[in-house]
């Protein structure tokens, strides 16, 4: 019995960190790629033609908030902070709402990685954060 215990106890030592962990900030998933066309990222700008409740296209950009590149991996912060992800990663490219670049790791090598852009949707023509 005390075996069987303590194997329990362990078992709830490892998971119960990742189980209480709360993100800081709830992210919502960006909505924007449904109704915009011609997606384009430039540094830490997305920019598309997107379609208006009346039909024609508007384009449009926004700037990416919150992600960074950590040791070669694209990962979001906090959309109150800047995106400096740019400054450290190369053949920056979207699809969709899929962020994907090559990035500079700690040793100097380089590191394929790819993030979700949270939160951005296609309000009437307009790129605006939800």
């Amino acid at each position: 019995m005390h075996g069987f215990l303590r194997s329990i106890l362990k078992s709830a030592v490892l998971v119960l960190p990742f189980a209480l962990a709360i993100p800081a900030e709830a992210q919502q998933m960006s909505t924007y790629q449904d109704s915009c066309r011609q997606i384009r990222v430039h540094g830490a700008t997305v920019a598309a033609d997107c379609r208006r409740m009346d039909g024609s296209f508007n384009e449009t950009a926004i700037e990416i908030r919150g992600i960074a590149n950590i040791d070669g991996n694209l990962q979001f912060s906090s959309m109150v902070q800047p995106s400096s992800y740019q400054l450290t990663c190369r053949h920056i490219r979207v699809i969709g709402a899929t962020l994907t670049a090559v990035c500079r790791r700690m040793d100097g090598s380089w590191n394929e990685s790819s993030i979700l852009i949270p939160g951005i949707a296609n309000i009437d023509g307009n790129l605006q954060y939800q």
